[in-house]
């Protein structure tokens, strides 16, 4: 807690609870001649920055803890012929120096691909337009984006060979083609409740009869037990799960792991012949954030003659969708091209307006609802100036766009040269980004800072003074040239949103 008053400034920790005690949770603070208190900051263990201001001496004011998400990776947009469509985030297997257990770090993936659906994507002055910025407390490391067309027959869907593994090997890229995947044949939670219609359709109806704990991310084990539409004779078979995760953050890993609980990535169990159930996937993996489809490849992994399978985890995902797909691997019945990248420009473009949804942890930013304030932080360090940028994104080198709250990348990329679609075709489109993300948590190693800077071949993060991020001329000069946005990690002027007031419609 700090309280400024005037000249007066004043500092306190309120530590928690120890054996058989508890610190005070009152202050008394003395202010001197001052009549008034113009601000409380108080910095909660969430992470948390909240302002109180203008407040009375000799009164005994309450202070309750703003409910608000600090975290989040960075996120995309789309021009869709009328507006920036929200996407997804991204990059959230990109996160360095996460705290995993005592004396360990997460390994981050830097890559990701994320499927765009061809009919949002329309051109904006001949371009296609993406808007890729982080909305909240976080500091970007982006090193490429690339944009690919993926062109396909109507009857074949089309998904990135994507999910968020724990632990490499990561998924290689690959364009997984789908053709007439199949719903299951039955589906049940570990209550025994029929939870089949709930897994049918995309219809933001969830699998959601697991019971949280306290600790963010985090549930009591629970699994799913779903029947494949005939059993398992060999040959090709993938699930493909639409669905998202309501991420653990760093220290309610820590909270967690003090409590003797572990995250337990979902795991896959086959009901052999004998009715016994085997493990056939130790790490099925999940989506690495809000709503996607994630796959996973069972291939030869089944007994013979399997129809039941058990996803187990104790990880807060939600499940909307989950399909059967058998369809032979046709690399040549797609045809993937590059879109290649004509402008990136790096902007201010404020907060935008979080929109929920009923379902824990699910919610999408509105792009043109913005506030130019917001109750969030920045680490201290050098960001990479304002304007054109195109040069550090076109290639994986270690030459980041470094950004922070409330900055965003202006994408645009040329579909110029692309063929016209045969009959019978579609255009659809893999965005991918190549970059990392840092919190600021708690239990984020180097989480208030900017530096170090991530690379791809270091061996952790953060980094033994036996590595070292590139060195050389052309790294050097980037620091000269482009990192020159200095922020000492002081919070912005306003710890508030402030929204356009939205017009009100008449009829008459």
């Amino acid at each position: 807690m700090e309280v400024f008053a005037g000249a007066l400034w004043q500092k306190w920790e309120v530590s928690g609870s120890g054996y058989l005690s508890q610190s005070a949770i009152d202050l008394m603070i003395g202010l001197g001649k001052e009549r008034r208190v113009d601000i409380v900051r108080a910095f909660w263990p969430q992470g948390v920055v909240q302002d109180e201001a203008q407040i009375a001496a000799n009164s005994s004011p309450k202070i309750t803890e703003i409910d608000r998400r600090g975290s989040s990776c960075p996120v995309l947009w789309v021009w869709d012929g009328k507006h920036y469509r929200f996407i997804a985030d991204m990059l959230g297997a990109g996160v360095v120096g996460h705290w995993v257990g005592p004396g360990e770090r997460n390994v981050p993936d830097s890559t990701e691909y994320i499927k765009v659906e061809g009919e949002h994507v329309q051109p904006r002055h001949g371009l296609l337009s993406f808007r890729f910025m982080e909305p909240l407390e976080e500091v970007v490391y982006l090193d490429q984006v690339r944009l690919l067309a993926i062109d396909h027959p109507r009857d074949l869907d089309v998904y990135p060979n994507e999910y968020f593994a724990s632990n490499p090997p990561f998924p290689e890229f690959k364009v997984i083609a789908s053709r007439y995947a199949r719903p299951l044949a039955g589906a049940w939670d570990d209550q025994g409740h029929d939870v089949l219609d709930l897994l049918l359709r995309r219809d933001r109806r969830y699998v959601a009869g697991f019971e949280p704990l306290a600790y963010k991310g985090f549930t009591k084990s629970h699994s799913l037990e779903i029947e494949l539409p005939e059993a398992y004779q060999g040959g090709p078979l993938r699930l493909l799960l639409y669905g998202y995760i309501e991420y653990f953050m760093a220290n309610s890993m820590y909270a967690a792991w003090q409590a003797g609980i572990n995250p337990v990535a979902p795991y896959i169990d086959a009901l052999d012949a004998n009715g016994k159930w085997i493990r056939v996937v130790d790490d099925m993996g999940f989506p690495a954030g809000l709503p996607r489809t994630t796959v996973a490849d069972l291939t030869g992994k089944l007994p013979p003659g399997t129809t039941r399978l058990r996803i187990t985890t104790n990880l807060q995902i939600y499940w909307d969708q989950i399909l059967v797909d058998t369809t032979p691997e046709q690399p040549e019945a797609t045809k993937v091209m590059d879109v290649p990248l004509a402008q990136a420009r790096l902007s201010f473009h404020g907060y935008p307006r979080m929109r929920e949804y009923q379902s824990p942890g699910e919610f999408e930013f509105v792009y043109n609802e913005v506030s130019p304030t917001g109750p969030y932080r920045r680490p201290i360090g050098a960001y990479t100036r304002f304007g054109d940028v195109r040069d550090l994104l076109v290639n994986s080198d270690d030459r980041f766009v470094v950004l922070g709250s409330g900055d965003e990348v202006q994408l645009e990329f040329d579909p110029a040269h692309l063929p016209t679609l045969p009959k019978g075709w579609k255009r659809d489109y893999f965005f991918f980004a190549d970059g990392y993300e840092k919190d600021m948590d708690f239990c984020a190693a180097e989480g208030d800072f900017v530096n170090p800077l991530p690379f791809h071949r270091m061996s952790e993060y953060p980094y033994s003074s036996k590595e070292r991020s590139p060195q050389d001329d052309v790294h050097v000069n980037d620091l000269l040239k482009y990192d020159t946005r200095f922020f000492s990690g002081a919070p912005s002027a306003s710890y508030r949103f402030r929204y356009p007031k939205r017009e009100m419609k008449t009829t008459h």
